[in-house]
């Protein structure tokens, strides 16, 4: 596992060692930032089920202005903050938020504490049957911005609504067996 592009490129990042966890491709990570393109400059970018950070220290690198990462797994949190110390970022640095919680209640305590997000990376354990409850539960609390963008991996045999209360898919991108689906507030 690598960085891509931007001031961390080429940084290699460690790989989780159990199977609980499941990095995102090069190849679909490349895809998503190509897609994604100048809108995660100075954007406020969060993401869920963030594993081993592979996704948004990836934005961190592209420009993105702060990151939320936000994971259940104590394991997991160390590996994403042995993956910031390889890029020289500390988790007290001000472009990093690190929350150990269950996503369901880290989407609530984000939205007590009024926090929104430009872009929302959402990648749950495939067989976590998660997707229902929290994309509702992103539309409900409004965490994402009116203008942002919810970007869902999942299984191309996973078929997600095409609607979560406000939110709408305007586009579906598949890689293999993996695909993104892309949800906008219209």
């Amino acid at each position: 596992m690598r960085i891509i592009a931007g001031k961390f490129k080429g940084r290699r990042l460690t790989n989780p060692k159990n199977m609980t966890v499941r990095p995102t491709t090069d190849r679909v990570k490349e895809s998503v930032f190509s897609i994604l393109h100048e809108k995660v400059i100075n954007a406020r970018f969060l993401d869920l089920c963030a594993g081993s950070g592979n996704i948004g220290i990836e934005a961190l690198s592209r420009g993105a202005k702060q990151v939320t990462f936000l994971e259940q797994n104590l394991k997991c949190i160390r590996l994403i903050e042995q993956n910031l110390q390889a890029c020289g970022l500390e988790i007290s640095d001000p472009q990093v938020q690190l929350i150990r919680a269950d996503v369901t209640k880290g989407i609530k305590k984000l939205n007590v504490r009024s926090e929104t997000f430009d872009l929302v990376y959402f990648d749950p354990p495939y067989n976590a049957e998660l997707y229902n409850k929290c994309l509702s539960h992103i539309s409900d609390t409004r965490i994402l911005e009116s203008t942002g963008t919810l970007l869902v991996e999942h299984r191309k045999r996973t078929v997600l609504p095409l609607n979560f209360g406000l939110l709408t898919c305007d586009r579906e991108k598949q890689y293999g067996d993996i695909c993104l689906s892309f949800y906008r507030y219209l």
